[in-house]
Order: structure tokens, then C-alpha cells, then sequence
């Protein structure tokens, strides 16, 4: 479920990129509990081609929580930031409806990082510095 935001103007941006810190880790470990445990001997017997797009999707969840944790963790975020860094990352593709993980724990997983890049995101534009405070934040 993506969270809603708060607006411009708004008392403090720590509540939310608290949120979106903590929502980050609890994906991180839950991916790493399904794709390192149960499916590592689903994956075992999927046919090759299915066993491989598991294999790049569960690539693809790790490196949406790196670039995600990656800019949370950005000095500029720190404290009580009153601008936040634009989030440069692609918009991930959904996952077609015949993907092997389709009905899988890690579907969810898979689901919930694309939902958490969504809400950094948004964050990053409702916040965004002006250019002006892009000069000042490098």
C-alpha cells in the first residue's frame, strides 16, 4: 500500500522518510528470507527460462532498496531537511501477469519495492529543491 504524503509546507519530512527507512528495511529482510530461503528450491525446479526472470527479478528488488536507501541515507536528508534530493531511478516495469512469481511470496516482495521507489518518488518531487537550493545542496 503506498502512503500518502504530506504537502508542501509541511512541520517536518523526517516522519516520512523514517517511514520509508523502516518500510525499506522490512522489505530488505523479507526479500532476503524468501529469495535466499524457500526459493532458492522452487527456483531449483522451475524450467530455465522461468528460474532466470526469478533470478533478474530478485536482482531487480535488491537494487530498487539500494537506490532507495542509497538517497534516505544522503547527508542532505539528514536531520530536519526542508528540501529533499530528486530520486533519479527509472520506473520499474510491472511484473507481467504470467511472471513465475506470480501468487508467490515474492511477488509481494517484488510488488512492495516497486510501491516503496513509488513513494520516495513522490516524496523527492513534492519536496524538491529549486534550483537555487540544488547549488546550495552539491
Amino acid at each position: 500500500m503506498v502512503r500518502p504524503l504530506s504537502r508542501p509546507g509541511a512541520a517536518s519530512l523526517r516522519p516520512q522518510l523514517d517511514a520509508l527507512f523502516r518500510d525499506c528495511l522490512a522489505v530488505g529482510e523479507a526479500a532476503r528470507g524468501w529469495f535466499d530461503g524457500p526459493c532458492r528450491a522452487w527456483r531449483a525446479a522451475l524450467p530455465p527460462d522461468a528460474a532466470l526472470a526469478v533470478g533478474i527479478e530478485s536482482l531487480g528488488v535488491t537494487a530498487r532498496l539500494l537506490a532507495l536507501m542509497n538517497w534516505l541515507l544522503h547527508a542532505d536528508h539528514q536531520g530536519q531537511p526542508r528540501h529533499l534530493r530528486p530520486l533519479v531511478v527509472d520506473d520499474p516495469l510491472p511484473l507481467p501477469a504470467d511472471h513465475p512469481l506470480t501468487g508467490s511470496q515474492g511477488h509481494a516482495i517484488a510488488v512492495a519495492s516497486r510501491q516503496l521507489l513509488a513513494r520516495a518518488a513522490a516524496l523527492s518531487a513534492l519536496h524538491g529543491a529549486s534550483g537555487d537550493h540544488l547549488q546550495d545542496m552539491r
